[in-house]
């Protein structure tokens, strides 16, 4: 209370003396282009703002080599990897070719991306993201990242921060770049190319800037690493019970917990031998392959297994081929993409103190994702009189009754790809002016803003039920005495099998055994079918921006004050293929749409109390900021923040800021219909996992599932997600409070150290799809009716269907510490002392970047908050949540004339593999690989910019460089190798080269 006292004392007598001064002569309006940085509405220096940003300059984007802006962005410690191109590779879905971004990993419709302050439409209908990948790198000056609470300032959704992507302004002449680059290895080649010309006109007063630019990125497959070698989990065989073991790895009693030896090892060549592209036929008694066959459709022995991952899957000889299913074989880790794009760019002064701007652009990008092919496992039965049973099938097959026959398990087609094309359109259009109203000098302006993006998605290899039904029905036509569809043979016997089929009398026999079907039996079973989404996004805002200097100051300086109105409209629609809506292919599909508006005004004070008044007290700033607003869906929200800057002395400052946020459902959350989807899960009721949680025995027997029951589930399920109209408002506090020290001993250096927090209430968050499982099993009440009612299991007791949906969870909550440091000096004066290093005079720049993760929790029910996931210093191959303790970034650049020589290093830290959770089993103990270790990634890169002299000036504004990423050639963990862990860790080493001309 005293000290309370002394302060409010100490700002009523700063407050009485700036009253007590006279105000200045004359107060000119401040210029148009005053520089306003992230984070706030009133222009100050980033070192002096409350909240910590972070800037990715353009010398690190062009140090990328040919990288798009998302996966530069990514390379931040803030920064999740889980929206990257990476990520969303392997995506049957809208994601594919989508790169976006997620500040602390705390969900994509958490972070704003603002391109030049301005909003900007998204690029997927199901996160409701931006896609950076729209944005050339080859426009942006910088990005400027801002880590905690900004809704007051910003709006509802930068809940985590923004990011602001700051283009290249006013440009005269014509600048080309081209670049190339490729993985040592041959794979991963990318290229980029861009050409910007400007001019100016009216003596200088239009500025007009064309940028066109083209990048391509080849696909990476797993198989193209040198480590992948289908590294896969095992039961350990010495850590089961007496009893339980089972020489021919079909089935494995539960791990013994906590006697000091790992539960499951790591091995390579898992894959599934009841299940391939040649086809396996399957024991209908008791789930086990009878027969396997070789390309040409022959009887080949049955793989060896060698160890037991689950029914379907196991340890398997290596060189077993399509005789045996390897995920690796079909999996992207990175898709292919290829963007290209124009944008307009006019600045026009139209008086000394309003100028008009527009920009305009139009990007099209393009990927193509490959999963696993269609597959049909154990749903149908082999008939006896099929046509395409061999002679030495048929023999072995003798004597047995045909109930008794097996059950086909076979990949279909040759692979399912999504092709996507998705083409962004935005204009934005405003003024900028400055106005002198007399008691104030008031900057201004005013803007509208329209984004479309339009998405085609072909889905080819999907399965059309009733013709494949038809088609693998098959006999042989007595009238010609070949294979022919059961359905166009009128002396076969009917069975009802394909009766839905469409075009009967052109089915194609389907034939089971081997890779023999030709491209018409594709064609009738499969088919290609679009998904089209449109989304659109208007904006018009005011904003104002004034300070108080001509008749009230503090005695640090004049009161600022920002304040201003916004309308946002967005809208998304959907439109599947009619006969995909029908239900007649694999997956389901629904058309949809949806959409709100919102009105909202802010304004933002920033209160300079005092400014080098005495010692102990060189600098207070106090800001506050509210903005409120009114969405169609949820009514009334409100944004509040309150920050702080304290200096005892000039060279250190203490910083803090208080944030509180309403964040209203999207588009997607609320409105998204049912959308198709494949789950990858494992099953709680599964003998080697029934023992992780005291209440999945009794439960599952309580669901009717045998004693002893071994699931197939490594193989993807089918599932759904939808919106949730009913969503209420999420509530978030963020924290964060540092220090600033520019020490004047050392000119140039900086060094920031902030903590961060963040808790959100009644988050909203799509149920994961374990989450379902473990929660219908695992409560001591008995089966949950509500989670239970979310999956489905067919005959054989395995899971074949899931869905899950968005729901306000319990709560959200992460914190942490940001450290920076940058420094910059000309190092002649060391280097001139002495005749041997006086060539090497220039200068040096570093960079340093680095985060520490206390937390990272969620708490997904609100009906058992107690109920936790624990995501710090984890890798989370089920939720693709990759989150070491530790991650830095850092840069040493060195320049000397035309030459500049840069060393980077991003450091990934120790995380564990194993599910941190209070309610895991073993911990560390059920992996005999527990971490994945550390890694340094160190980047070389050379630059050389040619004279105004150089070759008789004919290289004038020419500049070349190169560099190599990953130096060391640093591979991903192979434990992680297509688990969606290895998102954040390079590929192998990267070589580019460029060449830059500017004239």
């Amino acid at each position: 209370m005293l000290s309370t006292s002394i302060l409010a004392g100490a700002v009523f007598a700063l407050t009485t003396q700036a009253q007590a001064q006279s105000a200045p002569a004359s107060s000119a309006p401040a210029a148009i282009d005053e520089l306003v940085v992230t984070g706030s509405r009133i222009a100050r220096p980033n070192l002096d703002q409350p909240t910590p940003i972070s800037t990715i300059s353009q010398k690190l984007i062009r140090d990328a080599g040919p990288q798009s802006l998302g996966d530069i962005i990514s390379q931040l410690p803030a920064v999740s990897f889980s929206g990257t191109l990476r990520a969303n590779s392997n995506n049957f879905g809208n994601g594919a070719g989508i790169s976006s971004i997620n500040l602390r990993d705390l969900g994509l419709s958490r972070t704003l991306v603002l391109v030049d302050g301005e909003r900007h439409v998204a690029g997927d209908i199901t996160t409701n993201a931006v896609d950076v990948n729209s944005i050339p790198s080859a426009l942006v000056d910088r990005v400027e990242v801002m880590t905690g609470g900004a809704s007051a300032i910003y709006g509802s959704d930068a809940v985590t921060g923004v990011v602001n992507i700051l283009l290249k302004k006013k440009f005269e002449g014509v600048e080309a770049e081209a670049e190339l680059g490729g993985d040592d290895g041959g794979y991963g080649q990318k290229y980029s190319a861009s050409v910007t010309a400007g001019r100016s006109f009216m003596d200088d007063r239009l500025n007009v800037v064309v940028t066109g630019a083209w990048s391509k990125e080849a696909g990476v497959d797993a198989r193209n690493l040198p480590a992948a070698h289908n590294y896969g989990r095992i039961v350990n065989p010495n850590d089961i019970a007496p009893g339980t073991f089972d020489p021919n790895f079909y089935k494995s009693g539960s791990p013994i917990r906590n006697d000091g030896i790992p539960d499951r090892l790591y091995v390579p060549n898992v894959g599934s031998d009841t299940a391939s592209v040649n086809g396996v036929l399957i024991n209908p008694n008791n789930g086990r392959p009878m027969f396997s066959f070789n390309d040409a459709g022959q009887l080949i022995p049955v793989p060896k297994r060698t160890g037991f991952n689950s029914a379907g899957f196991g340890q398997l000889p290596a060189n077993c081929g399509a005789s045996c299913y390897f995920s690796e074989d079909y999996l992207q880790l990175a898709s292919p993409f290829e963007s290209k794009g124009v944008n307009f760019r006019v600045n026009y002064e139209v008086t000394p103190h309003m100028r008009a701007f527009l920009d305009a652009k139009f990007v099209q990008t393009n990927t193509t994702n490959t999963i696993q092919p269609s597959y049909s496992i154990n749903q149908y039965q082999l008939a006896p009189d099929n046509a395409f049973i061999a002679p030495d099938l048929r023999a072995a097959l003798a004597g047995m009754a045909p109930e008794d026959y097996p059950l086909i398990a076979k990949f279909l087609n040759p692979g399912r790809t999504t092709e996507g094309r998705r083409n962004t359109y935005r204009f934005v259009a405003g003024l900028k002016g400055d106005i002198d109203a007399g008691i104030a000098a008031i900057n201004w302006d005013a803007t509208i803003n329209y984004g479309q993006t339009d998405s085609r998605f072909t889905n080819r290899g999907m399965q059309i039920n009733e013709n494949f039904a038809a088609a693998l029905d098959s006999v042989i036509d007595p009238a010609t005495g070949k294979a022919a569809c059961r359905i166009n043979v009128a002396s076969a016997p009917q069975t009802g099998q394909g009766a839905g089929a469409f075009n009967k009398a052109a089915c194609v026999p389907f034939n089971p055994f081997g890779q023999l079907n030709s491209a018409a039996v594709y064609g009738y079973s499969f088919g290609s079918y679009d998904t089209n989404n449109k989304l659109s996004q208007q904006v018009a805002s005011l904003n104002f921006n004034t300070d108080s200097r001509r008749f009230f100051e503090f005695q640090g300086g004049a009161l600022g004050l920002a304040a201003g109105a916004e309308y946002r409209m967005e809208r998304t629609h959907e439109t599947n293929d009619p006969f995909v809506l029908a239900g007649n292919t694999e997956n389901l599909a629904a058309n949809s749409s949806g959409g709100y508006n919102v009105y909202e005004g802010y304004v933002e004070v920033s209160a300079p109390i005092f400014k080098n008044y005495r010692p102990g007290l060189s600098e207070l700033t106090l800001d506050a900021a509210y903005r409120g607003a009114h969405y169609s869906t949820v009514g009334d929200v409100s944004a509040y923040k309150f920050s702080g800057v304290y200096g005892p002395v000039s060279w250190i400052k203490l910083r803090t800021t208080y944030s509180r946020a309403i964040r209203a459902p999207n588009i997607t959350e609320a409105f998204l219909p049912l959308t198709s989807t494949y789950f990858n899960i494992v099953d709680p009721c599964s003998a080697e996992n029934i023992q992780a949680n005291v209440n999945y025995a009794k439960n599952c027997q309580a669901a009717g599932l045998p004693q002893n029951f071994v699931a197939n589930t490594n193989a993807s399920i089918q599932g759904a997600n939808s919106g949730n109209p009913g969503l209420e408002p999420e509530k978030s506090i963020s924290y964060t409070g540092g220090i600033v020290i520019q020490p004047p001993i050392v000119p140039n250096l900086a060094i920031t150290i902030d903590y961060y927090a963040i808790k959100i209430k009644n988050a909203i968050t799509l149920i994961n799809e374990q989450d379902v499982l473990n929660n219908c099993y695992g409560s001591s009440s008995g089966l949950d009716a509500h989670y239970c009612s979310l999956l489905t299991r067919g005959a054989d007791h395995n899971i074949n269907f899931l869905s899950t949906t968005y729901v306000n969870a319990s709560k959200l909550e992460t914190d942490g510490l940001d450290i920076q440091v940058s420094y910059a000096a000309n190092v002649s004066g060391l280097t001139s002392r002495w005749e041997r290093t006086q060539w090497m005079t220039g200068k040096l720049s570093f960079d340093m970047n680095v985060n520490y993760l206390f937390h990272l929790r969620e708490f997904p029910f609100q009906s058992n908050p107690s109920q936790v996931h624990i995501d710090e210093g984890r890798i989370n191959s089920v939720t693709g949540r990759i989150n070491p303790h530790w991650k830095g970034l850092a840069s040493l650049s060195y320049q000397q004339s035309g030459l500049t020589l840069t060393w980077q290093t991003r450091y990934m830290g120790r995380a564990a593999l194993f599910d941190r959770d209070a309610t895991a089993q073993d911990h560390s103990e059920s992996l005999n690989i527990p971490f994945a270790e550390g890694v340094f990634y160190h980047n070389l890169i050379a630059r050389y910019d040619f004279g105004d002299q150089a070759f008789g000036g004919h290289l004038k504004g020419a500049q070349v460089y190169g560099g190599v990423n990953n130096l060391f050639g640093e591979e991903p963990p192979f434990t992680l190798i297509g688990t969606g862990g290895d998102m954040g860790y390079d590929l192998g080493r990267f070589l580019f080269v460029g060449l830059k001309v500017r004239r």
